[in-house]
């Protein structure tokens, strides 16, 4: 056994370029990963590329892995990315600020192993953020315009089981019960988002945390509320649907019910406290996120409802907690 530990969060192609040596010099025939969606993506990458022969932004894009990854088996320590059963890899490119993703059915580990009894001692705020990652991946899932039942299904239990669930975990870290339902609606909302896409959050998302180097289930949950607003025109019905679930009441128009999902979240937010804004986003590279969140989110997700570039700044500048133009 050979360990590589060297994975920050955001891993970089020269994270990658590093695990790739390691993996040559000690002629590895599988990658077994335990950690958060940063080491299980960077070993997706690293798989890919020492199998194929590649350099890290050979593979960056649809369906350029040409041949077999190394067999990668996954056991998560964190809630959220959902990467142990997805088709897909985020590498961070220090040169350009940018989030580049590596596409391909190859990337999807061989197998995942789900063990509360790991998830003990994550911190209640890392807990809380990816817990939050998870979450929308579920409603972004939920809500897209690619209508898959078995994508929607999923999404929808683990909206359930992450607003019942999380907050436990959250409080009282040592619950395994709660912690396992975390887990599983992590895997769900993988799942789903895997055929179904994100939306609008994730896109804005990329673009922050490439550029600040934030948490990206923090920036997630801050700009959740946000996008589940600038959504609510399109989504009233599904919001109202959702509200239902969880609240086991029908009574109050789509309107109302739909005002009531999105306090829902911003109520599970405080109790988990996760901040209104994000501190030290400095305005002079807006421009540049509004741009390149839009092509992402034009490219690659079908959103529910198509957002302007003075929209997309309008969240910004509401998200942000430094000076405003």
């Amino acid at each position: 056994v050979t360990i590589f530990d060297g994975i920050p969060p955001n891993p970089t192609y020269e994270v990658i370029v590093d695990g790739l040596k390691v993996c040559t010099e000690n002629n590895c025939d599988s990658l077994f990963v335990v950690g958060g969606g940063s080491p299980i993506d960077a070993a997706k990458v690293i798989a890919a590329c020492y199998s194929n022969d590649l350099k890290p932004e050979q593979v960056v894009g649809l369906l350029k892995v040409k041949k077999s990854t190394l067999p990668c088996y996954i056991v998560p320590t964190t809630s959220g990315t959902g990467s142990e059963v997805t088709n897909a890899a985020v590498i961070s490119d220090t040169r350009t600020h940018q989030k580049k993703f590596v596409v391909d059915p190859k990337l999807v580990p061989i197998a995942a192993a789900l063990d509360p009894n790991l998830l003990k001692s994550l911190p209640p705020q890392i807990t809380a953020e990816t817990g939050m990652d998870a979450l929308t991946h579920a409603i972004e899932a939920y809500t897209s315009l690619n209508r898959f039942s078995e994508a929607k299904r999923d999404a929808q239990l683990a909206i359930k089981l992450i607003l019942e669930h999380l907050p436990v975990a959250y409080e009282h870290s040592n619950n395994l019960e709660a912690r396992e339902w975390v887990a599983l609606a992590s895997f769900l909302a993988g799942h789903a988002f895997n055929k179904s896409g994100l939306g609008y959050v994730h896109a804005i998302s990329h673009q922050i945390t490439a550029h600040y180097n934030k948490s990206h289930g923090l920036a997630n949950a801050v700009i959740l509320i946000s996008v589940l607003k600038f959504n609510k025109p399109a989504c009233s019905d599904q919001f109202a649907t959702l509200e239902k679930m969880v609240s086991n009441e029908d009574f109050g128009s789509d309107e109302v019910l739909a005002d009531r999902f999105i306090e829902r979240i911003e109520a599970l937010n405080k109790r988990i406290n996760i901040p209104g804004r994000l501190k030290d986003l400095d305005t002079k590279y807006f421009d540049k996120i509004v741009k390149n969140a839009l092509k992402e989110a034009r490219m690659s997700y079908a959103v529910p409802r198509q957002m302007s570039p003075a929209q997309c700044k309008d969240i910004l500048i509401t998200i942000s907690d430094g000076p405003h133009p």
